[in-house]
């Protein structure tokens, strides 16, 4: 049987480097997107137990639209398919910060991010012939009712978790959703995972209220659980069939909000015309 090929992002840390060895137990082939050289001699520290010839590695800064676009040429020069697409990158963060584009820094990372990485590499997901994208989303998603625009592009109040990063996920889970449809005939399914509270450098952060903190401490649970839903959705049989859906505590939750054409427009304005 030929040997599947993985990429992932966020792979060297919290979650992503729980799933990176969950897949590593297996024999697949693993692209680990890493956003610098000082990443890349911290990821090769951590997997020199592993051997080498199943890992190739990659350097993107995600909140930088030209460098997802080069990465993605590298690795569908180096690479023919990708059979599994983990875009478990993210950010957290505790105040107002803009990417190169003057975007909102978690509309770039979380929302526009995985979503172009995702389009620039159509033909390798393609070449796959049953391939799978697998969108690292959050909880409670399910809960929202409506899409707030105005507390994701260019938030005029900056509020932490609740604001600009929990619409960041809303939109990436609709936009992915959206691809979904359009990919639906050519056997690639993309599928939005939440991996439940995790104790990592994220729940842990700056931009982490401080009054959650401890409930942070004490309910989430180690990154190994949250990686493990990420690879049941992408390796399992649960849900072979499904495609363009929310995925929480392991089943699939409804959403209550169906993306427009005008905010779909409007969310993809932040991507650079010389990046698609």
């Amino acid at each position: 049987m030929e040997q599947k090929q993985i990429i992932i992002t966020g792979g060297h840390s919290g979650i992503g480097l729980e799933l990176t060895k969950l897949i590593l137990k297996g024999n697949y082939k693993i692209g680990l997107i890493l956003r610098n050289e000082n990443r890349l001699t911290e990821a090769k520290k951590i997997f020199n137990q592993f051997k080498f010839d199943n890992i190739d590695f990659f350097i993107a800064d995600l909140s930088n639209q030209e460098s997802i676009s080069t990465v993605a040429k590298s690795i569908t020069d180096k690479w023919q398919k990708i059979d599994i697409l983990f875009n478990n990158a993210g950010v957290l963060i505790g105040e107002k910060t803009f990417s190169s584009q003057q975007n909102e820094m978690h509309y770039e990372v979380n929302t526009l991010a995985p979503y172009l990485l995702t389009t620039n590499l159509h033909q390798a997901l393609l070449n796959a012939n049953e391939a799978i994208v697998v969108n690292t989303a959050t909880d409670g998603l399910n809960m929202l009712k409506k899409l707030k625009m105005e507390e994701l592009i260019n938030p005029v109040k900056f509020k932490k978790l609740l604001g600009s990063y929990l619409q960041s996920k809303l939109a990436l889970v609709l936009l992915m959703n959206n691809l979904a449809m359009e990919w639906q005939q050519q056997k690639i399914r993309i599928l939005n995972v939440t991996p439940g509270g995790s104790k990592t450098k994220l729940s842990t952060g700056s931009g982490m209220p401080s009054i959650l903190k401890p409930m942070v401490s004490l309910f989430y649970k180690s990154p190994v659980a949250g990686a493990g839903l990420l690879y049941e959705a992408g390796f399992g049989e649960k849900f072979k069939e499904k495609a363009g859906v929310f995925i929480q505590k392991n089943k699939i939750e409804n959403l209550k909000i169906i993306l427009s054409e005008e905010q779909k427009s409007a969310l993809l304005k932040g991507i650079k015309k010389d990046s698609k």
